[in-house]
């Protein structure tokens, strides 16, 4: 089975945010950034009123306004932030491997990728998990890198279920 394919920009900022939610390391540490180390916006107004004559009242206020719009908006943020390193690290150039034409050929025994500039060769047993969201399938080579399978490529939804389930198939038979 073979396809031929554009990996972009987008394709890959969907799979670094794609990974702050599915990995259980990066999953934990936007919740301790979100939640508990946000926490001290809560613990600020009883330090600041020690060096202030404004109420404590009007402190915690504007700083639970500030937890909360912090836990809010915070997610939007990652995005943005995200976005913008991937855009940063493209504009440098040299990745030409990344970005572009995609030939994904799924042979007996593994997973080959080539682009204009590499080749990337996976056995089916070194595949760790296979995973899709609403426009993508990765297929994970190691904790944080992943093959990006746009779904986009396949005809129909028929096409994609059969592509997953012979990679389901080739995976579970030698794991």
């Amino acid at each position: 089975m073979n396809f031929t394919y554009e990996l972009n920009k987008q394709d890959l900022i969907d799979f670094n945010i794609f990974h702050i939610t599915y990995s259980k390391l990066a999953r934990r540490s936007f919740f301790l950034q979100r939640y508990v180390f946000s926490l001290s916006f809560l613990i600020l107004p009883f330090i600041i009123r020690n060096f202030t004559n404004m109420p404590l009242g009007y402190w915690l206020v504007v700083f639970i306004l500030l937890y909360i719009y912090w836990v809010a908006f915070y997610p939007k943020r990652i995005r943005k932030i995200v976005s913008r390193k991937i855009s940063k690290m493209l504009a440098e150039g040299k990745n030409h491997s990344v970005v572009g034409t995609h030939n994904l050929a799924i042979s007996e025994t593994e997973i080959v990728d080539n682009s204009q500039h590499s080749e990337a060769r996976t056995p089916f047993n070194a595949v760790e998990n296979i995973v899709e969201d609403k426009e993508h399938i990765f297929i994970y080579v190691n904790a944080d890198s992943a093959h990006i399978i746009p779904t986009r490529i396949f005809e129909n939804h028929e096409k994609k279920k059969e592509f997953l389930a012979l990679l389901n198939n080739k995976v579970g038979r030698l794991n």
